[in-house]
């Protein structure tokens, strides 16, 4: 039987790392396609760098969940 972390109702160890992993793993294709924005070029440079920054502020967002995520699941393992 796995461990079941407190905060986590059915999830296992595993399944919240693996859940946590996706997440990061979504934060660098976010990040990616931010700088393909700029690499395909096409725009002029204020859409273009427009279109960068929203791109970026998605893949920061999403950066920052799994950061506050995985500091959520290092607080529980210390209970």
């Amino acid at each position: 039987m796995m461990d079941v972390l407190p905060f986590s109702g059915e999830e296992s160890w595993e399944d919240e790392l693996a859940r946590n992993t996706a997440l990061f793993r979504e934060a660098d294709l976010l990040e990616e396609a931010a700088y393909k924005i700029i690499q395909d070029g096409g725009l002029e440079g204020g859409e273009l760098w427009n279109r960068y920054l929203k791109a970026q502020a998605l893949a920061d967002a999403k950066r920052t969940a799994a950061c506050q995520d995985w500091m959520r699941i290092k607080r529980s393992l210390r209970r």
